[in-house]
């Protein structure tokens, strides 16, 4: 019987996918299962943690019933990052699952921030802000006390994920460093910061490297996939850090780029390092780190600009069967780089590094009577481009090392209009890997390292990986962009900074 399949899980914000892959990292089959985002307040983001293990067990059973199951040998998981659930001693959920959109937590963050932020930015790698884990496990502890009272196990989604299918209470360190809670240079729980927060060590699950075999499936769970028992759970790890990994940076100068909900870029380090302009966390190569710079309103903005102007460009969508998306790309790339033009600042969802301001908001410079909405369509592309580019030159300036290729992922990667604008307004050169589904691809190279098809990971992303577009920086845009970036962007944000918070904490009435 051959056992040369494996499954690579990814268990994000909006959906489930399962991917069956071999050895060369081709796609089989696949299932996805779409999640519900519950935002019973302004700013509240939830998810029932069942619904975790219900999507991702149908988007197995789909993926599945494509094959022959016994050809499987492993299951890889990545997921989305500090979405955690409390469970009482029964191992039931006490409230639903936080997720990493929630920002509620801002009063917490603020508190961090001014007596400890240098102290947990140094131990955990993560600067105090609304997206990582310990300050809204502070906001359960300060607002609903009772539940924090019943808390027995707090787990992030992989340890969830693994618990369901193994029954084994573990968790991978590139899984729980995103919570805020992990010594990421030791690579153990941080029992200082866990007293800040004020949590226990006995309330989190064990810890171990990415790749390792954390158990096999359950009688149940094997039943339930339609899965031989004894398939092999890997240890798995965050979305960002699977994307990179599917994507092949597992060297230095290598940077992977992920148009995703959120826009994560992930930059390969051999060491741990910190700073100011990015947060550090485990890389899943074992031992290795990787420098992340995050925009929290990545295709979410652009998806946001389809729901409210783009009504017309969806109806001819219908006729044409293709997307809204590639509709406004084709009109965007019509427009001229001299005239009518707007400069946005992509806070849509807050700043992260190096501002991390809860109360950052997006602006927009240039309106005028000649403005189209095919201007503000391709502002949020630009925009979003030159913070990224902000963010790049922060970052290499901090690490005194350089960006030299970067690869493209995720959904907003099938722009081919994004592609060139990331291309000349970062300068240097643009690559998309072979298949769209890194992260889920980065989850089956773990999969495969552990049940022995590769001697390392690194080897396993390598084997398994390969670019199959580039795109080079066309000159002359690239000087009118600079133009742009030097004279205008990066002097922006931070000269009406201080107007905007107000403005927002007026609106919030705080």
């Amino acid at each position: 019987m051959t056992k040369d399949y494996i499954i690579g899980v990814d268990c994000s914000t909006t959906a489930a996918k399962a991917i069956v892959w071999d050895k060369e990292g081709n796609p089989i089959a696949e299932g996805r299962k779409v999640m519900q985002l519950l935002t019973p307040k302004p700013g509240w983001g939830e998810q029932r943690c069942e619904e975790w293990w219900s999507a991702i067990a149908e988007a197995i059973k789909k993926a599945v019933l494509q094959i022959d199951p016994s050809r499987i040998v492993a299951i890889g998981i990545t997921h989305q990052r500090e979405s955690f659930v409390l469970l009482d001693k029964n191992m039931h959920p006490l409230r639903n699952g936080i997720s990493w959109v929630d920002t509620r937590a801002t009063s917490q963050v603020q508190k961090l921030k001014e007596t400890y932020g240098d102290r947990i930015h140094k131990i955990t790698g993560l600067f105090p802000n609304v997206y990582t884990s310990n300050a809204k496990i502070m906001w359960v502890r300060e607002n609903e006390p009772s539940i924090f009272e019943q808390t027995h196990k707090i787990l992030d989604v992989y340890a969830y994920l693994a618990w369901k299918l193994t029954g084994q209470l573990i968790t991978t360190w590139a899984s729980a460093c995103p919570l805020g809670l992990l010594n990421i240079s030791k690579l153990c729980w941080s029992k200082e910061v866990m007293e800040i927060i004020g949590v226990r060590e006995e309330q989190f699950p064990e810890l171990c490297p990415p790749g390792e075999v954390v158990g096999t499936l359950t009688r149940e769970a094997a039943s339930l996939l339609g899965l031989p028992e004894g398939v092999l759970v890997a240890g798995g790890g965050g979305d960002g850090q699977c994307a990179a990994l599917g994507a092949g940076v597992v060297e230095e100068g290598y940077a992977s780029l992920n148009l995703g909900t959120a826009i994560c870029s992930e930059f390969f380090s051999p060491e741990y390092v910190i700073g100011p302009t990015f947060r550090t966390l485990c890389g899943c190569v074992p031992g290795t780190y990787i420098a992340e710079n995050l925009i929290p309103g990545g295709t979410f903005t652009i998806n946001w600009f389809v729901k409210e102007f783009g009504q017309n460009e969806k109806k001819l969508a219908e006729i044409d069967n293709i997307s809204a998306e590639e509709i406004l790309d084709f009109l965007a790339s019509k427009v001229k780089q001299e005239g009518p033009r707007l400069l946005m600042v992509p806070y849509w969802k807050a700043a992260a590094a190096p501002f991390w301001d809860p109360f950052a908001r997006g602006v927009i410079i240039g309106w005028s009577a000649d403005i189209e909405r095919v201007h503000l369509y391709r502002a949020i592309m630009e925009g979003i481009a030159f913070e990224q580019k902000f963010l790049y030159d922060e970052m290499e300036t901090s690490l005194n090392k350089k960006i030299e290729k970067i690869i493209i992922l995720g959904g907003g990667a099938k722009s081919t209009l994004w592609r060139q604008i990331l291309a000349d307004l970062i300068g240097v050169p643009v690559f998309t890997p072979h298949t769209f589904e890194a992260t889920c691809l980065g989850a089956a190279m773990l999969a495969a390292y552990a049940a022995g098809m590769y001697k390392t990971v690194q080897q396993a992303s390598k084997k398994m990986s390969r670019f199959k577009d580039k795109f080079y920086p066309d000159e002359k845009k690239r000087q009118f962009y600079m133009k742009i970036y030097d004279r205008v962007y990066r002097h922006l944000f931070p000269k009406i900074q201080e107007l905007v918070d107000e403005f927002t904490k007026i609106t919030l009435e705080l």
